[in-house]
């Protein structure tokens, strides 16, 4: 039989603790082990129902989304919701489901790699019909494969409002150049009457030149004609120019040719009693955009400043162009739409009444005209806007009540044609006829002595021509300045015949300056602009004749015989 061992007491107890915390060890791994297996169970559990909410939304939006949608395998269409079957299949999704997805739209299956992708496209029913839509693709990665999921918008009404919009922007165009060209018919109609005196008095020159066989005036008499005719034909070809219907054309456009050739058209349309300044500081001031609506915008401008000088007698109209780089600070704050480079500037800049703030602020709404009723639609400002926006231009207006009115308009510079072709800024065509020396008739010193008044040189020689022809003196002014000095020159003068449309000093003017000094001088006002001219004026002004351009010389010859022997009746010539 063994010994028996004694061991010391404290040993079973210490035995019995370490296998104790042992377990303990061992079921607190268990434990933990546990709670992170059951957190993953929860979050697996999450993440499915997630997967399940957002697949469930995914089908409402898909089943229910006003937008056709389809889903292709990246060949064929797996599913299309009500939408893009009553848009593709007229409602029927067994038609449309299984279709190659090229067979709807051959774009829609190109191979892109961004997972969307947005465009314009047209798509093909399955009864053949062309559809223009708005598509947008994207890519949806599976465990399964990968789908391609459409969405598309229908564009047949949004295309058939824009055509509509397109069409009354056309029609607007045209109906405004119209009333622009009847805007200014006042101003063209004095310079056909101009060219008109002239053809007329140096036709009847040239018919007594002939009878007298005088070779030489008769040569002055034709080459006055033909000049007179060539100014009426570029009129004529200008006006045709501006007011064609015809489809937009965007072609590269040098605005400074552009100024230069419309010109004359601006010129003819503008009374001379607007002094018409036009600075060219940059030749290669090209742009994008369609030169008849800029010449649209051109006489817009200039036909509103000159209305707002009318009430100043005239003043100066100057055209500015030139090019700018737009990162200044004051020109960003004037455009402040306008990304920073290149642009060219045109600036419009009238002496006339200006514009208080409130009206300032309306002038671009249509319909909203300051003018009396039957002078205006309001449209004028609102279609220049309009081209400048179209054209991705900008436009600020500075104006002050009794100051004037500034228009700067910007569009963005772009480089020449490519093949280097530059429009020639070509002088001006000549607007003067040619004036020789006296006539070679011989005239009593004794017989009366005309003093004659015209801005239009050829009215001056044709004229003069006629007058000393009928046997009297006669002297000439090209201004109202110019006849106030041969006034205190020539203390004999018989009659005064002054032109009303006149720069810097009007017919109506310059005779309130002489009726100072002579109130008793017989005076004959030509012009063609009566309508504007009231009555009561005339008669306060004592003027004797009105005559109305064009005139022969016989009605010329008339009206100086009849103011010569005064009636007190105040006649008006017509041509």
């Amino acid at each position: 039989m063994p010994p028996i061992v004694v061991t010391d007491w404290w040993v079973f107890p210490a035995v019995g603790i370490g296998s104790l915390a042992a377990v303990s060890g061992i079921a607190a791994g268990f434990r933990q082990r546990h709670a992170t297996l059951v957190a993953r169970a929860r979050a697996a559990e999450d993440s499915a129902h997630h997967v399940l909410a957002s697949e469930e939304r995914f089908r409402l939006l898909f089943d229910r989304g006003a937008d056709p949608q389809l889903l292709s395998d990246g060949r064929r269409i797996v599913a299309a919701n009500p939408a893009a079957t009553a848009l593709l299949a007229g409602g029927a999704a067994d038609r449309l489901i299984g279709l190659e997805i090229a067979r709807i739209s051959v774009t829609a299956g190109v191979n892109d790699s961004a997972n969307a992708v947005s465009f314009e496209t047209d798509v093909t029913a399955v009864n053949g019909a062309i559809i223009p839509v708005s598509l947008r693709r994207t890519r949806i990665s599976l465990d399964a494969g990968e789908l391609h999921h459409f969405q598309l918008r229908d564009l047949r009404e949004t295309r058939r409002l824009e055509g509509e919009r397109r069409e009354l922007e056309a029609q607007l165009l045209a109906s405004q150049r119209l009333e622009a060209l009847g805007t200014l018919a006042g101003g063209v109609a004095h310079d056909f009457n101009n060219l008109l005196t002239v053809i007329r008095a140096n036709s009847e020159i040239a018919q007594l030149s002939m009878k007298e066989k005088d070779s030489s005036g008769v040569t002055e008499s034709l080459t006055a004609i033909v000049q007179a005719t060539d100014r009426a034909r570029d009129i004529v070809k200008q006006i045709l120019l501006f007011s064609r219907r015809s489809a937009r054309i965007r072609a590269k456009v040098n605005f400074a040719a552009l100024i230069t050739d419309t010109q004359t058209l601006l010129r003819a349309t503008i009374p001379s009693t607007v002094q018409l300044l036009v600075e060219i500081r940059a030749a290669e001031a090209w742009i994008d955009g369609d030169a008849t609506q800029m010449q649209q915008l051109l006489l817009n401008l200039c036909s509103n400043a000159e209305y707002a000088m009318r009430s100043t007698d005239g003043g100066i109209l100057r055209l500015t162009v030139d090019t700018v780089m737009l990162q200044e600070v004051d020109q960003r704050g004037r455009h402040p739409h306008l990304l920073p480079g290149a642009y060219v500037r045109l600036i419009v800049r009238d002496t006339g009444t200006g514009m208080i703030d409130d009206v300032r602020q309306r002038i671009f709404e249509p319909f909203f005209t300051t003018k009396p009723i039957g002078e205006g639609t309001g449209l004028g400002l609102a279609v220049l806007h309009g081209i400048v926006l179209s054209h991705q231009g900008s436009v600020h207006v500075d104006s002050v009540e009794g100051g004037g009115t500034t228009f700067e308009l910007l569009f963005a510079m772009t480089a020449p044609p490519s093949d280097g072709a530059s429009a020639a800024l070509a002088p001006l065509p000549p607007t003067t006829s040619i004036i020789t020396p006296r006539d070679r008739a011989v005239v009593p010193h004794d017989a009366p002595l005309i003093l004659l008044v015209d801005d239009e040189p050829g009215i001056l020689r044709a004229a003069e021509r006629g007058i000393v022809s009928a046997g009297m003196r006669v002297i000439t002014a090209a201004s109202g300045h110019e006849a106030l000095s041969l006034l205190d020159e020539y203390t004999a003068i018989d009659v005064l015949i002054t032109d009303q449309t006149m720069p810097e000093m009007t017919g109506l003017a310059l005779i309130e300056r002489v009726r100072e000094s002579l109130p008793s001088l017989p005076i004959i006002l030509s012009t063609g602009y009566t309508v504007r001219i009231s009555p009561d004026r005339l008669r306060d002004a004592s003027i004797q004749t009105v005559l109305e351009k064009p005139y022969s010389l016989t009605q010329l010859i008339d009206a100086i015989h009849g103011a010569l022997q005064p009636s007190g009746r105040f006649p008006t010539h017509r041509g």
